[in-house]
């Protein structure tokens, strides 16, 4: 039983990856990764910690960008590499991708509601 428990225990950065990039469940999520890092950066390996962080991609806000950015500095993670400096690209274009064209794309939505 033990050993199962330490399996799924390390499927956590996974699924928090996910609803991190969840509609619905992003700011939860984010909040509670925010509120536990420090117990989760002991007890997960980095590379489970690094896909965790993909998920930031998915909190497509400037208010979301600005915490995201301010966490990572903060703290001054540092996965090695570029990993990291890409999801916050990746969050950089998803943000403005939004700003730029998200009326437009909600006005074109509409039409089928």
């Amino acid at each position: 039983m033990a050993e199962a428990f330490r399996t799924y225990a390390l499927d956590t950065p996974f699924v928090a990856r996910t609803l991190l990039m969840s509609v619905y469940a992003g700011e939860v999520a984010w909040s509670f990764i925010k509120q536990h890092w420090d117990q989760m950066d002991r007890l997960y390996p980095k590379h489970g910690l690094r896909r965790l962080c993909e998920g930031v991609t998915g909190l497509a806000t400037p208010a979301f960008e600005r915490d995201v950015h301010g966490f990572f500095t903060e703290r001054k993670i540092d996965f090695g590499g570029k990993t990291l400096e890409q999801y916050l690209e990746q969050l950089r274009v998803a943000v403005a991708l939004g700003e730029r064209e998200g009326e437009a794309l909600a006005t074109y939505l509409r039409r089928f509601s």
